[in-house]
């Protein structure tokens, strides 16, 4: 198996994945970091509005959850998205996939999700509060919860969630 890839640019060649069914190219670079986060870590609960203005908590109660950190801007986080996106319906009702936009307004980000033909809730992390509390400084990053609402672990970077691995990451939610 390969290890899962971050982009580092444009640094030519490009890697063909299967996710799902659908071909997705990403380019090659330096390793995401996975970083498993210790039994008892605490990552400070939050709330942030989605585009319509409505309060939601984060992470999601009562499933696990995956939380994704990323801008418009930023061109891994863009990459990355077609997959987290596959990911969350391969696992449905299950597995609660929240996209928090890193200091953007409503107006920029949802022209973006319409452009790119997107229809996931996003929620909106105005004043980057969020991102400061759970140490934020890559993007994309992204955190894995359980279903009780405790951290399990953080990738920095964009990260290849087609993979096998990535499959035994999200599903280590559950275990």
């Amino acid at each position: 198996m390969n290890a899962p890839r971050a982009h580092g640019g444009r640094r030519g060649t490009l890697k063909l994945i299967a996710a799902g069914g659908l071909a997705l190219a990403l380019p090659q670079a330096r390793a995401a970091q996975v970083l498993p986060l210790p039994a008892g870590a605490r990552v400070p609960a939050f709330t942030a509005p989605d585009l319509q203005g409505q309060p939601m908590p984060v992470p999601a109660r009562g499933r696990a959850t995956i939380v994704n950190f990323w801008a418009t801007w930023c061109p891994p986080c863009r990459a990355e998205m077609p997959l987290l996106l596959q990911l969350s319906e391969l696992y449905g009702e299950r597995l609660a996939l929240q996209l928090v936009n890193f200091k953007e307004r409503a107006a920029t980000v949802q022209r973006y999700m319409q452009a790119s033909s997107w229809n996931h809730p996003v929620l909106l992390d105005a004043a980057g509060e969020g991102a400061a509390a759970w140490e934020v400084k890559t993007f994309p990053t992204t955190f894995g919860f359980d279903p009780q609402g405790r951290a399990r672990w953080r990738v920095r970077g964009e990260y290849d969630w087609s993979t096998a691995e990535a499959g035994k990451l999200v599903d280590s939610l559950w275990t």
